[in-house]
């Protein structure tokens, strides 16, 4: 008895030596960041002139919060264009990745090389995907201005100049790209076991039949999986709005990441504890959307 102690004594010290490192790397890369920016949330801290977090006192702890909804345009505009493309990953990013990998699932003739080239634009760098697109808008010889000029001769609309055309300018420089969330897909797809397939075959179901009666009630997991991946992608938008509008036109295209930056750092204020507290919405609003995906696609139920 003494000895099994004096095993589970040593088997437990083993783990926790091997589990320390990266207790302490999360504490000190995630979890302290993440406490900061709490705390910080209910300060006054304007770094420029390198002052220190000052608490706002217990009765005007929330005037960060306050003002930022009441007195900041440009907040709530970043607020806005990011619920935006939130609900446009739901409604368009998600089924299309869904499509596209029931297709491919078939085994139609050219697939894989179909497979291959959705998912590049997933595997080069953002920064080319901005050039592109910049290129593609350029008002002077960009194919879109082309295609606009012939719809309406002589309008020279200017997509990224244009307060009512660059948030799609945005948008679609993004929206389509779900080459890896085709791959997760297209994997839990072929994962399916063969014989169900076969079985529905034998009893005169077509292909929708067993897409829709098999396939996607099999996937919800995976489905609501993605959901959250695209979810997060677009709360996170920032990439894109840096290199192609840079926030603009008038401020426009402003996502919450790009604001954060702005504020805390892309200006002479250096306005930390605004920044803060806009990461701090955001991270609450990143929770309640990943749990509501989860409880839509009942994604903790086992089936």
């Amino acid at each position: 008895m003494k000895q099994h102690k004096k095993f589970l004594t040593r088997k437990n010290g083993f783990i926790c030596a091997f589990l320390a490192p990266g207790i302490l790397l999360f504490f000190i890369i995630y979890a302290y960041p993440l406490i900061n920016i709490f705390v910080t949330s209910f300060c006054k801290w304007n770094y420029k002139n390198f002052q220190a977090p000052e608490f706002l006192g217990w009765s005007h702890m929330f005037d960060n919060y306050i003002k930022i909804f009441t007195s900041d345009a440009n907040f709530k505009m970043a607020l806005i264009n990011t619920m935006k493309w939130v609900v446009l990953t739901l409604v368009i990013q998600v089924p299309f990745t869904l499509i596209v990998a029931l297709i491919l699932s078939k085994k139609p003739r050219g697939w894989k090389i179909t497979r291959n080239v959705f998912i590049i634009p997933n595997i080069i760098s953002t920064a080319a995907i901005g050039l592109i697109f910049l290129n593609i808008y350029n008002p002077s010889r960009g194919i879109v201005t082309e295609i606009m000029n012939q719809i309406r001769p002589g309008s020279n609309i200017s997509i990224l100049a244009n307060e009512k055309y660059a948030f799609w300018g945005v948008t679609f420089a993004f929206i389509f790209f779900g080459g890896s969330l085709c791959i997760l897909l297209l994997t839990q797809i072929f994962s399916i076991d063969q014989s169900l397939f076969e079985a529905a075959k034998v009893d005169g179901a077509n292909a929708w039949h067993i897409d829709t009666k098999i396939v996607l009630p099999l996937m919800r997991p995976m489905i609501g999986t993605v959901a959250v991946m695209a979810v997060n992608y677009a709360l996170l938008l920032y990439n894109e709005i840096a290199l192609i509008t840079g926030g603009g036109p008038d401020n426009a295209t402003f996502s919450l990441s790009y604001y954060i930056y702005r504020t805390a750092l892309g200006s002479t204020k250096l306005n930390f504890a605004r920044g803060n507290t806009a990461g701090v919405i955001q991270f609450i609003l990143g929770i309640v959307l990943v749990g509501l995906i989860n409880k839509a696609f009942r994604t903790n139920e086992a089936d």
